[in-house]
């Protein structure tokens, strides 16, 4: 969480001072300040869904359940999807305005991470009731992230030409990823050890045979 405010907060002063030309500033003219690819905060970015996978697949190595294999595959996907623009690719054909327009990149996330996404939401129906709860948080945080990364993405791409609202709506948007995806860590940190625990063997000890 400070690191994610820290990032922000550097990016405000970016924006201030490309907006106002300050070329003696020390943020000017330097973008792994701002919130493009490549930057420092989607780097960071990056780290975080990296993290995530790895977190759902130690689940699945202890749970053996469907849906923490799935839920790691969907960060996969995600990580994926982030670092190569997959879904920016899809959606620059997608937009074609013979086909979708502006609203290409809509289709084109679920494109990539429809499928996972699919996968996760069977793997939480075939959970125990008991441990659905957390998946449920864990699938929330992935909504709220989604909503950020793609409808909030696809309104900011419609009012780039406002240039003071273009640094807002990017503050909103890589702000509001940056912190589901700290909300999903949360959840992952705050139960993943009843999960590991929930699936451990229990250990007995042997009866002591007494001999008459």
């Amino acid at each position: 969480m400070t690191v994610d405010l820290l990032l922000l907060i550097v990016f405000l002063r970016w924006a201030y001072v490309e907006h106002y030309n300050i070329t003696t500033s020390f943020f000017h003219d330097d973008l792994k300040f701002s919130s493009l690819d490549g930057s420092l905060m989607e780097r960071w970015g990056y780290a975080k869904e990296a993290y995530i996978v790895g977190l759902a697949a130690y689940a699945f190595s202890k749970s053996k359940e469907f849906f923490y294999a799935a839920y790691a595959v969907l960060f996969l996907a995600v990580l994926a999807d982030d670092s190569l623009q997959l879904h920016e690719h899809i959606g620059a054909w997608l937009s074609d305005p013979a086909l979708l327009g502006e609203w290409g990149s809509l289709p084109s996330a679920a494109l990539v991470s429809g499928a996972p996404l699919a996968l996760a939401l069977h793997g939480f129906r075939k959970l125990p009731s008991r441990r659905k709860s957390p998946a449920l948080m864990l699938l929330a945080g992935f909504g709220i992230m989604a909503f950020f990364g793609v409808v909030f993405d696809s309104i900011h791409t419609l009012l780039i030409d406002a240039e003071h609202f273009q640094t807002i709506s990017s503050f909103i948007e890589d702000g509001g990823e940056l912190m589901s995806l700290t909300l999903i860590i949360t959840v992952w940190r705050r139960y993943m050890p009843s999960i590991v625990l929930a699936y451990q063997p229990i250990n007995r000890q042997p009866h002591l045979v007494v001999e008459q």
